[in-house]
């Protein structure tokens, strides 16, 4: 009985990544490059112990094709215990559209990265809010492409890469691309299933629609949180996939940290979308469920096996050929993929909390 349940479920997850990989051909939302207008945009970025990338990202910013007397960038020092502050001052007195914000520690209750935001959103008045991590590289066109998609949506996600530069750095390129797959087919077709709280933008009139980072409360997933905020309230919001409006972070130095980012991501899903951690579980987590079934039924573990890499296979093409990206693939991603987020689930149930930026929750 085990074992047709186990091949029923992935039969319907066969079938639902082919209506995917259909939606995303058939279903795929493209934004003009070009807005209609220059309106005064915010570029929020947390800082904390962020010494060896701020340069990274700020030089990317300033070379945005964006006019600079439109826009302004609001850096949040959330208590840096490292040479951050110093770095920020070098910046704040060569360029007058770049300010430093002091962070207060967990002000009205919020914790991590939403306590940062909150704080940042509190020090504009602009209508356009854009947010990007401080390890992360904006290529020239990313902010023009970032306000013309919010002329078209009040919440934007925008299109995040990691540079394949390792074999660590190609796992996980990879896996953001298949993810980013699903997410992009989701949200043009049905409602968007998830965020990249890395790189996404808001109108400051619907954020306050919805009650902001305030109304959310404590919490480490901030960007899950606030999509589902503007879904209950009817506003529509937008996925990105443009190669020219990408930005890149940079992908996790450390197999613990690559587990611990999982984690969170975990914690995401089983919070936010409880229904969908089922799927998610047999989804993510094929590579013990295929040995399991090795040793009882070896033509069920093939069928798995297949699935896993014919469905990762199709996605990484489909978004690398709409993205104009390089196409880099190494047949083992699917398995260390799958490793990761079973040593990941098993840390969730015996460590139970998650960290950000070295703090725990």
């Amino acid at each position: 009985m085990l074992i047709v349940a186990i091949t029923l479920v992935y039969l319907v997850l066969i079938l639902t990544e082919l209506v995917l990989t259909l939606l995303f051909s058939t279903r795929f939302k493209n934004v003009s490059q070009q807005p209609n207008e220059w309106p005064h945009v915010s570029v929020l970025i947390c800082a904390r112990n962020e010494e060896l990338n701020l340069d990274r990202c700020l030089e990317s910013l300033i070379r945005q094709d964006y006019p600079r007397e439109h826009m302004q960038l609001l850096i949040g020092n959330d208590n840096s215990e490292d040479g951050t502050a110093e770095k920020i001052a070098g910046y704040t007195s060569s360029y007058s559209f770049i300010k430093e914000i002091e962070i207060t520690h967990e002000k009205d209750g919020l914790i991590a990265k939403a306590n940062v935001l909150n704080q940042l959103i509190d020090a504009t008045d602009d209508e356009y809010i854009v947010i990007l991590d401080a390890d992360m590289k904006a290529r020239p066109g990313w902010l023009r492409s970032m306000v013309s998609a919010l002329g078209h949506s009040p919440l934007v996600s925008g299109y995040t890469r990691i540079d394949p530069h390792s074999f660590r750095a190609q796992i996980q390129a990879f896996d953001w691309q298949i993810v980013l797959h699903s997410m992009k087919a989701m949200a043009d077709t049905f409602r968007p299933i998830s965020i990249l709280g890395n790189n996404m933008g808001f109108r400051r009139s619907a954020y306050d629609q919805v009650g902001g980072f305030r109304a959310l409360g404590p919490t480490d997933v901030e960007d899950l949180g606030l999509l589902q905020r503007f879904q209950k309230a009817g506003l529509s919001t937008l996925q990105l996939i443009d190669g020219q409006g990408s930005a890149y972070t940079l992908p996790q130095a450390t197999w613990t940290e690559i587990i611990v980012q999982r984690c969170r991501w975990m914690n995401g899903v089983f919070t936010h979308h409880w229904l969908l951690a089922i799927p998610a579980f047999f989804a993510r987590l094929w590579l013990p469920v295929a040995l399991l079934m090795f040793f009882f039924h070896p033509e069920v573990a093939l069928f798995i096996v297949l699935y896993a890499y014919g469905a990762s296979l199709v996605k990484y093409i489909q978004v690398s050929h709409r993205s104009a990206g390089a196409f880099k693939l190494l047949l083992g991603e699917p398995f260390f993929i799958s490793l990761l987020d079973t040593f990941a689930l098993l840390r969730i149930l015996i460590f139970g909390k998650v960290s950000w930026k070295g703090r725990k929750f």
